[in-house]
């Protein structure tokens, strides 16, 4: 992680500004002091920084107005919050507003030395993804003028660009795997996870006669259906204990981040409806906007039915795997509340052999071309 990082620590109270201040710089961050929102403000206007530490309760402004001033940059910036009350509808706020965690007072420093290194990486991840996509943009752009430039003939042509849309196509496929390794770092009970519950999404898909491009829209957004979760902060996602009602609120809107992702990049679009509804209902009892039936799409109807599939057959931490059979069962029997019945018909004509087929394939294929992990504490899914 490139430094130093210039930090700005926010709070009415010197003694707390003086204690971030030491402990961040022993990080090797270079500090600067705001006492209130409106100074901080004027500061991020005036200088650059690459995170900002600050209080919820300050006089002339708190730390809620300043993070509405600052708006879309908290995107590049991101924000740590720091508060003295416990109430967790605080921290939600917070994190409605865009911060990337929220620490309560009395704080361990080790806390927020701990949550602003995890921000800043964080913030490095983004700054090289946004680099990356200008540079592959330049190079698509070189190529195109280069192949106008040295081919006259169509053939020449269409052989050029046949390599360039290839080379685009394989820059496509690192991008996601970047995206389901980042994913798979932040929730390790499930390895593997999101590459079986893609062969499985698109082995059912073949099934039900969908179009070469409901196919493609099933893989990637199976793949990458959990990909919101890099949004979550890691107070939530990493609990061990139960979640509050607020805390579910906040979790729950891992579908709608990663929708959001998603729906920017073109060829993804359709996959990001699978990424948002992939919590719906056959009943109309899921989430995050409760449709029911047909008002789901497809695609999100196929994964929701292999996605339990998988879970169910998956050792955990807390549980072990439970037989292919049970599975089934459990699946025939949640059909017309939870799962769409027809889908479920066709999903229960696959014989075993080609499931427990595909899960070695993905397993085998992946511990080939990872490299050890290290080992990390189990984290709950959703």
């Amino acid at each position: 992680m490139p430094g130093p990082h210039h930090i700005l620590c926010v709070d009415d109270e010197p003694m707390i500004r003086e204690i971030l201040r030491e402990a961040l710089e022993q990080e090797g961050h270079r500090v600067t002091e705001a006492e209130n929102g409106k100074v901080a403000l004027d500061k991020v206007h005036s200088g650059s920084f690459d995170l900002i530490v600050t209080d919820v309760k300050m006089p002339v402004m708190d730390g809620f107005t300043l993070m509405k001033n600052l708006g879309d940059l908290t995107e590049q910036i991101p924000v740590v919050v720091i508060t003295s009350f416990g109430d967790i509808d605080v921290a939600v706020d917070a994190i409605r507003l865009g911060a990337y965690d929220y620490i309560v007072k009395p704080f361990n420093i080790s806390q927020v030395t701990i949550s602003v290194k995890r921000a800043l990486e964080r913030r490095q991840l983004l700054l090289e993804n946004i680099q990356y996509k200008k540079s592959l943009e330049h190079k698509v752009v070189e190529k195109t003028i280069d192949l106008i430039r040295k081919n006259k003939k169509l053939e020449q042509q269409a052989k050029l660009l046949e390599g360039l849309l290839r080379d685009l196509r394989e820059s496509y496929e690192a991008s996601l795997d970047a995206m389901v390794s980042a994913i798979e770092s932040r929730d390790c009970e499930t390895k593997h996870h999101c590459r079986r519950v893609q062969v499985y999404a698109v082995m059912l898909a073949q099934r039900l006669d969908v179009s070469p491009e409901q196919l493609v829209d099933i893989s990637y957004g199976s793949l990458l259906h959990d990909v919101g979760k890099i949004g979550v902060p890691d107070s939530i996602l990493l609990k061990p204990g139960k979640l509050t009602d607020a805390e579910w609120q906040v979790m729950r809107r891992h579908t709608i981040i990663g929708h959001q992702m998603l729906s920017k990049i073109k060829f993804l679009r359709g996959a990001s409806d699978i990424v948002l509804h992939h919590h719906e209902r056959w009943d109309g009892g899921g989430y995050p906007h409760g449709i029911a039936g047909e008002e789901i799409p497809l695609g999100a109807r196929i994964f929701s039915i292999i996605d339990t599939y998988d879970a169910m057959t998956s050792k955990r931490p807390y549980k072990e795997a439970l037989p292919i059979a049970t599975a089934r069962a459990e699946i025939e029997r949640c059909a017309g509340t939870q799962f769409d019945p027809r889908i479920v018909k066709e999903f229960l004509r696959i014989v075993d052999e080609d499931l427990i087929e595909a899960r070695a394939h993905v397993e085998s294929e992946t511990a080939m071309s990872e490299p050890p992990a290290a080992p990390t504490e189990p984290v709950r899914t959703f």
